[in-house]
């Protein structure tokens, strides 16, 4: 059995539509939907829809059918109790995590659970994502081939356009820790072949995409849970970093999810809103003060010229954003 750690803010029709997703996996799963402080009633209404109490809201363009059943058994727990790992055996939980502790910090509570739990493996899943049913058995079965493998991220399919990838993996340059990712845009019909057209560059270290990453049990003692002083963005890359060169990052081209992009964070295939961008660079600059502090000055100065570059492409949202990383204003919101 592996938990799948949903993190969910303001967004329970995403969630529910992924849930329903899991319930169709062909692995052994519980979903843990940790809760960040919602203040839409998000706890509550995916309660009543998994008791039957209320429809599934429709999800008519979903690239993967979505299951009808509802999961055996609902648990409601705060987080103290999530992370003693209650809820018996019901096959969802909903953990109320007590406020807005971004990405790392929610999903670091499921993580906790899984660890006293003793699960072997835990699925971190963007709850903006649907999953192909055989996604999870891909991930499991590449973990366990090597135990040097930590960390196994999933291809990443544009949702609204499931003949293109988002994404195979991410590459962080670093010389200026500027993230990418590889493989956007190529045809989603053959994601090995995108791994040879856009390969990871010697100078970058590969890190799987945030969406979708199995992590072992074995890499979570060693390693430890993620970084929450990033709030949003890096978190992945960040354990990538501080796995190497113990463990290695493996990306499983037969796990495909269907991603939505940047639904809770406010970001839009089209491109990063300042808000976005803040958290981006933020995360950017702490990742650079952690990993390679000599090099602060010239990461803030690549992002001075990025954002300048911005502005003559009038993308004010993402020069907002660069700045108020660069100045410190960058406000969590709660």
């Amino acid at each position: 059995m592996v938990p799948v750690i949903l993190v969910n803010w303001n967004g329970w029709r995403d969630s529910i539509a992924c849930i329903r997703a899991c319930l169709a996996l062909d692995h052994p799963a519980r979903i843990l939907v940790c809760d960040n402080g919602s203040h839409d009633g998000s706890v509550e209404r995916i309660a009543a829809w998994a008791r039957g109490e209320t429809p599934a809201p429709d999800v008519p363009d979903s690239p993967v059918p979505l299951a009808a059943r509802r999961p055996h058994g609902v648990a409601i727990l705060d987080r103290a109790a999530a992370e003693r790992g209650e809820g018996g055996d019901a096959e969802l939980l909903l953990i109320r995590t007590g406020g807005n502790l971004g990405f790392a910090g929610g999903n670091n509570v499921g993580l906790r659970w899984a660890l006293t739990r003793g699960c072997t493996h835990a699925w971190l899943l963007n709850n903006d994502t649907v999953v192909a049913a055989d996604a999870l058995g891909a991930l499991v079965r590449l973990a366990d081939s090597d135990p040097a493998i930590g960390l196994v991220g999933s291809v990443l399919v544009e949702y609204h356009r499931p003949g293109r990838l988002q994404g195979y993996a991410g590459a962080l340059d670093l010389r200026s820790f500027k993230g990418r990712h590889l493989g956007i845009g190529v045809a989603a019909s053959d994601p090995a072949a995108a791994m040879l057209v856009d390969p990871v560059r010697p100078h970058e270290r590969c890190y799987p995409i945030g969406a979708s990453m199995l992590v072992t049990a074995a890499f979570l003692r060693d390693v430890g849970l993620m970084e929450e002083r990033y709030f949003l963005y890096y978190e992945e890359a960040d354990w990538a970093l501080r796995g190497h060169p113990r463990y290695r990052v493996a990306i499983a081209a037969d796990s495909i999810v269907y991603h939505k992009i940047g639904a809770s964070a406010g970001s839009t295939p089209q491109g990063l809103s300042a808000r976005s961008t803040g958290f981006l660079y933020r995360s950017r600059l702490a990742c650079a003060r952690r990993f390679a502090a000599r090099r602060l000055p010239w990461v803030a100065a690549c992002i001075l010229s990025e954002a300048g570059r911005a502005l003559l492409r009038s993308r004010t949202g993402r020069a907002i954003g660069a700045v108020r990383a660069l100045t410190g204003r960058v406000r969590v919101p709660r």
